[in-house]
């Protein structure tokens, strides 16, 4: 290890938690530990010696020198990874749920955490007197401005209406006197007039009260449009925010461009010379409109299959065994087959239909028309980073084509360790009507709130195809691709279908273990966690659990 002298020591100490230790922690360099990992690699010392030769200058950092020798290492190392080596925390509040899934879909690197529908009740109004939607600028400065205003504002009068009338009705199911948790955590649970505790008491009606408002939640969350108003905070390393940015700058929704804007500026504050490649990406800005061109010709006419909602996609073995039959060579048709699938992953972000009927439609072209959807996706790099999108990750063991509710997209967004190719937001693929709904009579009012939706979104798409989106219900219908492997769907079925999970993801993972089971049955039996019941009232004991944590922890601190 590095013999450091005493004063040498004193500096370093300000920056790494120990002078002596070969394990040691780094603080206090936010900006420049990126750049020290950096150098320090191509040089014979280690990161603190390195510190002490090159970043600092008479007993502290020289932020000018700092700043020179960060542009020299980005420079003269020209490896995107440098910029892996550094990170920083970013905001972004008041933004409309639409522009959360611009952020959160960009998947290597950052690390997103969004305010929960879950628990959180959106039926109060700003300073101004205002619903917590977006208003964005186009539309507001046009003719739809009242039709826009008219249809947010009865969307979230109902959703802030049916808040108490919900809670009531799931606390007429399930009254506090016959309520049941673990709420000491021994392992059995309890009534209210068995407990004699004080603090088992309050802990056991803050668990009953946190039990019924989740559940009024995660019902009432299917009304809230996209241009409801959330908060996301996000941490995430040099390459990704300068990848996140040129995406939102990219990006045709006015909203995403607005924020890649503001977190240019805030991060050229924090780690400039990380972010300053960031900028519109002019070769992805041209394949929507050619794709959506080609689209539209290529299926004209045709209606969306609307009978699936978890489908796992085969693998085209009744093409290839008839393609076999007539003696094709098994490479060519094996081949062939895996080339038809890629191409309809070009193709599904611009129609409304599902993979299969675009992977049949796909078949039947001939070579220059399969030429001209390759040429249209792909386009004309000119660089190396000109680099086409996710329709090149067709291909894992598992594609599952789903038609879900937009909430249920939003959850399971999540896993990043998967390939996520969805379709435009919009309520034109039906409504999943929570039964729970109907069950408090009040399916007419959530009728009430997707046609309104839908009259908007058509009223909007002509002149505002992006902002139309806006309109989208959390319980309007989104068509999606996820592609996975076995050791992701490990992950994935096992946590969403836990029981606290909401019921509509959980639904999503149990048919997708249905499905590899069909495939694979040995496969589907290792993920033995998967949970098939079903659950009344999912959060219960996780709120028992959350309370039993709760007093251990005001014991250790007492």
């Amino acid at each position: 290890m590095p013999k450091f002298t005493l004063e040498e020591r004193a500096m370093l100490k300000r920056y790494v938690s120990s002078a002596t230790d070969g394990v040691f922690a780094v603080t206090g360099l936010a900006g420049l530990t990126g750049a020290i990992y950096a150098r320090y690699s191509r040089a014979p010392g280690g990161f603190r010696e390195t510190l002490l030769k090159e970043f600092i200058n008479e007993g502290t950092i020289d932020a000018q020198r700092a700043q020179n020798l960060i542009e020299r290492v980005l420079i003269a190392f020209g490896d995107d990874s440098v910029g892996e080596l550094e990170g920083a925390y970013v905001s972004f509040e008041g933004i409309s749920m639409l522009a959360t899934k611009e952020l959160e879909d960009r998947r290597i690197g950052g690390s997103p955490i969004e305010q929960s529908t879950r628990y959180v009740f959106y039926d109060r109004r700003d300073d101004d007197g205002n619903w917590l939607y977006v208003r964005p600028e186009g539309v507001m400065a046009s003719p739809y401005a009242t039709a826009y205003i008219e249809t947010m504002d009865f969307i979230f009068s109902t959703y802030a209406e049916l808040a108490e009338p919900m809670q009531e009705h799931y606390r007429g199911i399930k009254p506090i006197e016959g309520a049941e948790y673990d709420i000491n955590g021994d392992g059995h649970k309890e009534r209210l007039a068995e407990l004699t505790d004080a603090g088992e008491i309050k802990a056991f009606r803050q668990t009953y009260r946190n039990d019924i408002r989740t559940k009024a939640c995660d019902t009432l969350r299917y009304l809230l449009p996209l241009a409801t108003k959330t908060n996301v905070g996000m941490f995430g390393n040099g390459r990704f925010f300068q990848g996140l940015i040129s995406h939102c700058l990219t990006s045709d929704l006015p909203e995403a461009q607005s924020l890649g804007h503001g977190a240019h500026t805030a991060l050229d504050r924090i780690m400039p010379c990380y972010v300053r490649r960031a900028k519109r990406n002019e070769y992805l800005a041209g394949v929507p409109a050619r794709m959506r061109q080609l689209a539209d010709r290529l299926f004209s006419g045709r209606q969306p299959d609307m009978s699936m909602e978890v489908r796992l996609v085969d693998r085209g073995e009744q093409q290839v065994a008839l393609r076999l039959m007539r003696d094709e060579a098994v490479r060519d048709v094996m081949q062939d087959e895996a080339d038809m699938l890629t191409l309809s992953h070009m193709l599904y972000p611009y129609t409304n239909l599902s993979l299969d009927q675009i992977r049949d439609r796909v078949r039947g072209l001939n070579a220059a028309e399969r030429e001209e959807v390759i040429n249209a996706y792909i386009g004309e790099r000119k660089t190396r980073r000109d680099r086409p999108g996710r329709a090149f990750e067709a291909g894992y063991p598992y594609t599952f084509d789903l038609l879900t509710d937009w909430g249920t997209y939003k959850d399971l967004q999540r896993h990043r360790m998967t390939t996520q190719i969805r379709q435009k937001f919009s309520p034109l693929l039906g409504f999943s009507m929570p039964a729970d709904l109907i069950a408090a009579g009040f399916a007419d009012r959530a009728d009430e709130c997707h046609r309104r939706s839908v009259a908007l979104y058509e009223l909007l798409h002509a002149d505002f195809p992006e902002e139309a989106s806006y309109a989208t219900l959390h319980g309007s219908k989104v068509r999606w691709i996820m592609g996975l492997n076995d050791r992701e769907a490990f992950h994935l079925i096992e946590l969403r279908t836990t029981p606290q999970g909401h019921a509509s993801y959980r639904k999503v993972g149990q048919a997708m273990h249905r499905a590899i089971a069909e495939r694979s049955p040995w496969r589907a039996a290792a993920m033995s966690f998967a949970d098939h019941n079903d659950y009344l009232w999912a959060r219960g004991d996780s709120e028992a659990r959350q309370r039993v944590r709760e007093r251990e922890l005001e014991k250790q601190t007492t």
